[in-house]
């Protein structure tokens, strides 16, 4: 059993923990919805393009998603979730930038896309990791529901938040509040207090491509894993298919304003979330 005083910063750290990955993860759900609006909206761009955007953001989830899992491991997981704060944060406020100075381009998007999908890789395979140096067994549980609902309610929210905002401030500025939330929650990580083990040496862990290809090997084996990620992945591309249209359709043909986009997709959010396995 921990020491009585320790209860109270380990309530501290969870609260800072829970709070940056909730903010985070808004400006996520914000990213994934404000980039396609500003496309069609600011840069009058198709459908093409748009869907370009969207795979821009979700192909780091299939192009690294393994080798980030196996890769963070070998490091320390705050520092890295700060790191793809800021990132993220600094790659967002670049487009308002451009855009003031009649510089922003499509190429300028999709290379946002690909850096803010990236950094969310990384910062969900970290976070996944570090909850359980934050909180011990008795807690465990109960503080990943917490994040769980957390995270479901933010996919709910982000869209929403995003169309709100580019209808007041424009499509381009509400990014400026998107970087916020992240800046927000690198603040959060760097008040945590408890104490990151140093991860294990090199020459104790097996090859990156060896811990890569066992992972693979066991989810094909094992007859549960197995049709639960396939089921995933043809899901996910489903909805991330008709997901990559959408903003086209509801301003193009149906001629709604963003806050209505926002509202729309967050209905649909709803009912429909991808699906994590």
């Amino acid at each position: 059993m921990a020491p009585p005083q320790q209860v109270p910063s380990t309530r501290r750290d969870f609260r800072l923990l829970w709070t940056g990955e909730t903010v985070s993860g808004l400006g996520n759900s914000i990213t994934v919805v404000a980039l396609p609006l500003i496309v069609v909206v600011e840069l009058d761009a198709g459908s093409t393009a748009v869907g370009l955007i969207a795979a821009a953001v979700w192909l780091p989830w299939l192009l690294v998603g393994l080798p980030v899992g196996a890769w963070a491991d070998r490091m320390r997981k705050r520092p890295l979730m700060i790191t793809c704060d800021l990132v993220s944060a600094a790659t967002l406020l670049s487009i308002p930038l451009a855009a003031s100075l009649d510089a922003l381009t499509f190429a300028h998007m999709v290379a946002a896309a690909l850096i803010c999908g990236t950094a969310a890789v990384c910062f969900n395979t970290a976070y996944h990791s570090y909850i359980p140096i934050v909180l011990d067994g008795r807690d465990l549980l109960a503080g990943n529901a917490k994040l769980q609902g957390s995270e479901a309610a933010t996919q709910v929210a982000g869209p929403g938040a995003a169309g709100l905002l580019a209808q007041a401030f424009g499509a381009v500025t509400a990014l400026v509040a998107d970087a916020v939330t992240f800046l927000v929650s690198a603040i959060c990580l760097k008040r945590i207090r408890a104490v990151e083990p140093d991860p294990a040496p090199d020459e104790a862990r097996a090859p990156l491509r060896r811990q890569i290809a066992e992972g693979l090997r066991f989810v094909g084996r094992d007859r549960y894993l197995r049709p639960m990620v396939t089921w995933g992945a043809l899901i996910n591309m489903a909805l991330m298919g008709y997901q990559a249209v959408q903003v086209v359709f509801l301003v193009r043909t149906v001629g709604l304003n963003p806050a209505m986009v926002g509202l729309l997709l967050t209905s649909g959010i709803a009912r429909t979330a991808p699906v994590t396995v």
